[in-house]
């Protein structure tokens, strides 16, 4: 780990998700129902919070996500979305542009929910991104066959 130097605050300079924040944006009220099952299981949990598409226009939706993430400029986020390529998807892009601070993972789940709540703080990044793609991955499976 790289200890701060000139003009690093902290873990910042190192890309540590420890003030990340969540935003599960969906279609209706699945997001709310998540988040709502992740404080079941975890107990209430900062730092996770959803919104809904529903009746709000692409530019409404884009305009919320780009309200969230000014919230607190700089600091890591990821947006869980319900659908690749749906109005959520898009608008999600729209409101993140080039931003490098921000990632976008379609395909939520409850399995990449809790592992968000669980890694979020002391991993870095780009290795959390690619761990809650994993972890979602593998909660599709085929439990049984009859």
């Amino acid at each position: 780990m790289m200890a701060p130097g000139p003009g690093r605050a902290g873990n910042r300079a190192v890309g540590k998700a420890d003030t990340m924040r969540g935003l599960v944006m969906t279609h209706g009220g699945i997001g709310r129902e998540l988040v709502n099952v992740i404080a079941m299981i975890m107990g209430e949990v900062s730092g996770l919070t959803a919104m809904s598409n529903h009746g709000k226009s692409a530019q409404d939706i884009t305009t919320e996500i780009k309200g969230w993430l000014a919230e607190e400029p700089g600091e890591h986020a990821v947006i869980f979305i319900d659908d690749y390529g749906g109005s959520c998807a898009n608008a999600a892009q729209l409101a993140c542009g080039p931003e490098p601070q921000a990632a976008i993972l379609s395909g939520v789940n409850l399995a990449m929910l809790l592992g968000f709540v669980t890694w979020r703080e002391g991993t870095e990044f780009p290795v959390l991104v690619r761990k809650l793609v994993d972890k979602g991955r593998e909660a599709i499976t085929t439990v049984g066959v009859r």
